[in-house]
């Protein structure tokens, strides 16, 4: 609040400087006594900084948490369950960390989705609508299971299907971090 004040005690004091002629010397020596002011106050703060930690903007003051690759093989997803038109589409399903280790923060899954009709050209009997991949944020401890539900939005248009819906679902990768206590 205080160095609004100033700033606005510093704006006045420079409109009667231009505007009176009469009371310039007396705006002069305020505007004198406010730079005065100003520069204590700067000399005092840079007092009072501790030059044995330099501060750096941007740069956090405790490290990040190493995160670690885990083994796909290590990573069971089940139930899956793509609802919704695709503005955006809802992923519901279980993961469970097999890790005896690593808490689980995220993974990578690549999700297929198949249009199955009797018009579809694929000898299989279903055509491709739109595939993608996702990044899931979740944090599992080793061992256990966890339930969870995120928005998927599929990049560029989602057709509808003419046929019967068929998703596939793939983990790519997995990543986590040492649990708190445990060794190598």
């Amino acid at each position: 609040m205080l160095r609004g004040m100033y700033w606005i005690l510093a704006a006045l004091l420079l409109i009667v400087m231009l505007a009176v002629p009469r009371l310039r010397p007396l705006a002069a020596g305020g505007i004198v006594v406010l730079g005065a002011m100003l520069a204590w106050g700067m000399f005092g703060r840079v007092r009072e900084a501790d030059p044995a930690q330099p501060l750096e903007r941007g740069r956090p003051t405790t490290p990040a948490p190493l995160l670690e690759s885990i083994p796909v093989e290590q990573i069971e997803v089940e139930g899956l369950e793509l609802i919704g038109g695709g503005a955006p589409f809802r992923l519901r399903g279980r993961v469970h960390n097999r890790s005896a280790s690593l808490l689980l923060k995220s993974f990578m899954l690549d999700i297929t989705r198949r249009d199955c009709h009797a018009e579809a050209l694929d000898p299989s009997g279903c055509a491709m609508l739109w595939q993608g991949r996702h990044w899931i944020e979740l944090t599992v401890p080793p061992q256990e299971t966890r339930e969870f539900a995120v928005s998927i939005w599929a990049r560029g248009d989602a057709p509808r299907a003419l046929g019967t819906v068929r998703d596939e679902f793939e983990v790519v990768t997995a990543s986590g971090q040492k649990v708190e206590g445990e060794r190598d």
